[in-house]
């Protein structure tokens, strides 16, 4: 087993009813966004303006979520996102499935950040988020080095992970979630309704198809 398999299964993952992450049976909020100020400063990652808007909590540490991002949302992309019939979010809800999950999370935020305009506030946001799920390894230094490939400065991101810079982002996008009723990675959300089944592209087409 390599490492990242065995992070994501000794720490947190399992299946239940649905296949997902989840730090208890339902998730808690990660010691180390306690205490943080919940309050926005980035916006949401989008990709998209259609009608339908499907939301997606992820853990950058879990594997599921892995699995969505390496089966689903590439069939998201060729079906709807381009043929505009959807807007498509990311949040992030660690649930530590990885020790680094929200070193991770805080990592991609610098990089949008740092990449972000007033015409694409993503940046290379959704560039960075693939790069880090497809690593092997996740400490601080091979965070901000693969920051360099879209454009960062890797000491931008060092120091964002020293100053956990990116927190109230982080646990404004958790407390959101919770809110909404998620407890696991990843979770779909169609239009305000979770999808049962995350991993499976038909369902979540079928839940947009009767959204639209």
């Amino acid at each position: 087993m390599n490492r990242r398999a065995f992070l994501v299964s000794a720490v947190g993952c399992g299946v239940t009813a649905v296949a997902g992450c989840s730090s208890l049976l339902e998730a808690s909020r990660p010691d180390e966004l306690e205490g943080t100020d919940p309050e926005s400063q980035l916006p949401t990652p989008t990709l998209g303006s259609g009608d339908v808007t499907v939301d997606v909590y992820e853990d950058l540490g879990c594997r599921y979520c892995h699995e969505f991002q390496a089966d689903v949302f590439p069939d998201l992309e060729d079906s709807y996102l381009e043929t505009g019939g959807i807007t498509y979010r990311h949040f992030d809800f660690p649930v530590e499935a990885a020790d680094e999950s929200v070193a991770m999370a805080n990592a991609a935020r610098a990089v949008q950040a740092e990449t972000g305009t007033d015409d694409d506030s993503n940046g290379q946001f959704f560039e960075y988020k693939s790069a880090v799920m497809e690593h092997d390894d996740w400490n601080d230094e091979a965070l901000a080095e693969l920051a360099e490939p879209v454009g960062v400065d890797p000491a931008s991101v060092s120091s964002a992970l020293a100053d956990d810079t990116y927190y109230p982002t982080l646990a404004a996008d958790w407390e959101r979630g919770a809110e909404g009723g998620v407890e696991r990675t990843p979770t779909v959300v169609v239009d305000g309704e979770i999808v049962d089944e995350p991993l499976e592209f038909d369902e979540i087409a079928a839940a947009i198809d009767d959204a639209s």
